[in-house]
């Protein structure tokens, strides 16, 4: 059979022979083209994967990873874990001072960066609209509306507002929106800029407070080796027994550093608008498969208009 193939070849002549090279030709630059596209397009869908907190005893050399996303209570559990190892509270708010979250700052012994896992891997989530809701709370949210008074914000973090607002509308609508000089937003207009960056892929791109978690949670190597994955409250009893670290402030005890306001999630989607609710249960589905959440039962059919 491959003899005939050949003497069929031979006897097409040079033309034939060309015509068959510019077909390989074609269909190799045809590859080339969609590997290329692919390559463009996919920084907007890739996951972005930061260093974690790493903390290698130096009596026991037992280490610890904790990966921990922004809103989902790391304020709490990285003072949890500074106390443990220096030995006295946080001192939040000192001039000259890092943050909490800037652990690697701390000039502790032990404690660093870095995407290995550990003798005990830690991974902390949240439910992700209850996420994106106290993400709004706290940066983005406008006063209720008033008849004659322009939006106000009424969130606790003004600064981030000023910041987070533009870069939102302009991932959202384009940089034409971000001319406005806007530092709050509704809820519902949050929660349909959110959707549209979504329906644009342009999720990755999002603030670390609203940028969803499973594009940026932990490494690999953590999630493959994770041996705590929860929330805060499910995981505040086991951190609070960890052993083998022998740290100077005795165990890590996780305790609320601030709370905004929302109560049970049920009730407060039950409250919020209809177009609310179903932008956040629309954008939020993949995110609940990923972190091997059950979607809110107000998230189904039942409770939301088609389209949603």
């Amino acid at each position: 059979r491959k003899y005939c193939v050949r003497e069929r070849a031979a006897r097409a002549g040079p033309h034939a022979q060309a015509h068959a090279v510019y077909k390989r030709s074609t269909s190799m630059a045809l590859v080339l083209m969609l590997l290329y596209r692919a390559a463009a397009v996919a920084p907007a869908a890739r996951s972005r994967q930061h260093a974690h907190f790493y903390y290698t005893s130096p009596t026991t050399n037992r280490t610890l990873s904790v990966c921990v996303c922004a809103k989902c209570g790391s304020t709490s559990v990285y003072a949890a874990l500074f106390a443990a190892i220096a030995g006295h509270p946080f001192e939040r708010w000192v001039a000259g001072r890092p943050i909490v979250h800037e652990f690697w700052k701390w000039g502790l012994p032990g404690v660093s960066r870095s995407m290995q896992s550990a003798d005990v891997s830690v991974t902390v989530t949240r439910d992700p609209i209850a996420r994106y809701l106290s993400a709004w709370r706290s940066k983005l949210a406008c006063c209720p509306k008033r008849s004659g008074v322009s939006p106000r914000p009424c969130h606790p973090d003004w600064s981030d507002g000023e910041r987070l607002v533009p870069q939102l509308l302009e991932l959202a609508y384009g940089a034409s929106r971000t001319d406005l000089d806007v530092h709050c937003m509704y809820l519902d207009d949050f929660a349909l800029a959110l959707r549209a960056v979504h329906n644009n892929g342009e999720m990755a791109r999002l603030d670390t407070h609203y940028l969803p978690q499973h594009l940026q949670l932990c490494p690999p190597v953590l999630r493959k080796k994770g041996l705590l994955i929860g929330n805060v409250s499910e995981l505040t009893p086991t951190l609070a027994r960890l052993g083998g670290f022998n740290f100077v402030g005795g165990h890590v005890q996780v305790v609320r550093t601030h709370a905004t306001k929302g109560g049970n999630l049920k009730a407060t989607l039950a409250g919020i608008s209809e177009t609310a609710r179903g932008a956040l249960c629309s954008l939020s589905r993949s995110e609940y498969r990923a972190l091997h959440l059950r979607l809110p039962f107000e998230c189904t059919s039942v409770h939301l208009k088609k389209g949603y």
